[in-house]
């Protein structure tokens, strides 16, 4: 392999804010807008994921997709209910929207256009109803929903993609869609959880479902998404239609590609991986990461536990870093038209089809649980496959986590929810770099095998699940005692004990 950067494109990136992005985000607040429903769960249901099945038609000179969302919902709060919550994230993009604080100064830039989704109609067990849409959040007033009961929604409406260097977006070759679909609000022990659209990390919680997506495009485009799509059918007026489903993810992401786009496509075991790129690109990049999504995949299915579903697509975007969604990830551009080939981030992106994708967890207060996890594993990974890049990894979390205590002093810590991070390179030092520290510093202690193990022990008992912080400190402290325990509260609150039993 030839020599090139070892860290992924996203630390790349953020490295370089480490000096500069300390401005307090004062604009944002992460503070949870519950329902007035504050009670906690009475009695506890069997779970029943939500069901999605959606048609699409895209507009590809437009922008828009015009569609219809029919979704059944299984009460799983333990009690009745008298209004239902979605997330509509596209409206995050809308025109009287100010993006210009916090890290949305990464994202918008002086091409950026606006999007948002109008949701046109709403019917409740097929009769019209009525919503209320504010922000982010679409609210749905019910009619006694009762625990263990189900409804029918359907719901119609328009998106206008907005363009933007993110993860909902496009370029002359595609249209990517990230956090795009309208997903239900998780209900958890406060009750709804109808966080904001924070531009910091990853500001997203939600459960498993079964989705049912049919797309149509025009003749020449091509699908790559979080499932397997059958063969397109052609419909009369030379557009294709595709279709895909699939069951136990947490979001459903798509890219639409011309058909500039080409693919590498390699088998592990009953998965299918492919990589999208341009012609453009380098070739050599393009093998390399293909080469590196598939021993990565093979690597942490083996290590942690199987990933169950048909497909994996690495698909290149015009997002200015990389990016993970069930069964996809995107890469950026600049990776894949370097002859320097950078392959940290196509594995790190992979280490998330385990943390945050099969195991799911609350990416706005426990942001460190998928963010650690992902990088310890990755490391992990560079450090059996490609040991140069491996160390070069461990070099590199020494450097950007020195300085910490001043976060550390003003209360941001490891643990912290993403909402009292003040720049992105605080909490690329603390989430992903030392929370990464945090874990290794414990397999020196009880070394690779137990480490295996317990991590095992966690992916098998919250497999498409949503666990805690509190949840994963558990499974160690079963096996390890109550020091596992102390361990980890000292470090997520700022404090770095050794681990001793």
């Amino acid at each position: 392999m030839k020599k090139g950067k070892w860290l992924p494109a996203f630390l790349i990136a953020l490295a370089v804010l480490l000096a500069g992005c300390k401005e307090n985000n004062s604009k944002e607040s992460a503070s949870t807008n519950k329902s007035e429903n504050e009670a906690p769960i009475i009695e506890a249901e069997k779970f029943v994921p939500t069901v999605y099945d959606s048609t699409i038609t895209v507009n590809v000179e437009e922008k828009t997709l015009t569609g219809t969302l029919k979704v059944k919902s299984t009460n799983n709060t333990g009690k009745t209910q008298d209004k239902i919550y979605f997330h509509v994230y596209p409206n995050q993009f809308r025109e009287d929207v100010d993006l210009l604080g916090g890290f949305w100064r990464q994202i918008i830039d002086g091409n950026s256009e606006p999007g948002s989704i109008e949701v046109t109609e709403v019917k409740v067990n097929e009769e019209k109803g009525s919503f209320n849409i504010n922000d982010t959040i679409l609210e749905i007033p019910l009619d006694n929903w009762k625990k263990g009961s189900a409804i029918d929604l359907d719901l119609m409406f328009t998106i206008k993609v907005p363009k933007n260097n993110g993860r909902f977006s496009y370029d002359d070759n595609a249209i990517w869609l990230g956090n795009w679909i309208p997903i239900q609000a998780v209900y958890d022990e406060v009750g709804w959880v109808t966080d904001p659209y924070l531009s910091m990390g990853d500001p997203f919680y939600s459960q498993v479902g079964k989705y049912t997506v049919k797309v149509t495009v025009p003749g020449t485009y091509q699908i790559a998404s979080t499932g397997k799509e059958v063969e397109a059918i052609k419909e009369q007026d030379g557009s294709l239609s595709y279709s895909t489903t699939i069951e136990n993810v947490r979001d459903f992401a798509m890219v639409i590609m011309d058909e500039s786009y080409q693919k590498l496509s390699n088998q592990v075991g009953e998965t299918t991986v492919n990589t999208w790129y341009l012609a453009s690109d380098s070739q050599e990049a393009v093998k390399q990461n293909h080469e590196a999504g598939i021993k990565a995949l093979s690597y942490f299915g083996e290590v942690y536990g199987s990933y169950p579903y048909p497909e994996y697509d690495i698909v290149r975007t015009g997002m200015f870093t990389a990016m993970e969604f069930p069964g996809l990830i995107y890469l950026p551009k600049n990776i894949l038209d370097s002859n320097e080939t950078e392959i940290g981030s196509v594995v790190h992106e992979t280490a998330h089809q385990w943390w945050y994708g099969m195991v799911g967890n609350d990416e706005v207060k426990d942001p460190w649980l998928d963010e650690a996890l992902a990088t310890y594993t990755t490391t992990r990974f560079m450090l059996e496959k490609f040991p140069e890049l491996g160390a070069a990894s461990m070099e590199m979390r020494k450097l950007m986590t020195e300085g910490t205590e001043m976060d550390e002093k003003k209360g941001i810590f490891i643990g912290s929810p993403v909402d009292k991070f003040t720049s992105i390179g605080s909490y690329s030092q603390l989430v992903y770099q030392k929370g990464a520290l945090m874990l290794e510093n414990l397999e020196k202690k009880i070394g690779k095998e137990k480490m295996d193990q317990l991590l095992q022990t966690y992916f098998k008992e919250y497999q498409y699940d949503v666990a805690t912080s509190s949840d994963f400190i558990s499974v160690f402290s079963e096996e390890l005692g109550p020091e596992a325990k102390e361990y980890f509260e000292s470090w997520l609150t700022g404090k770095e004990p050794e681990f001793k039993q």
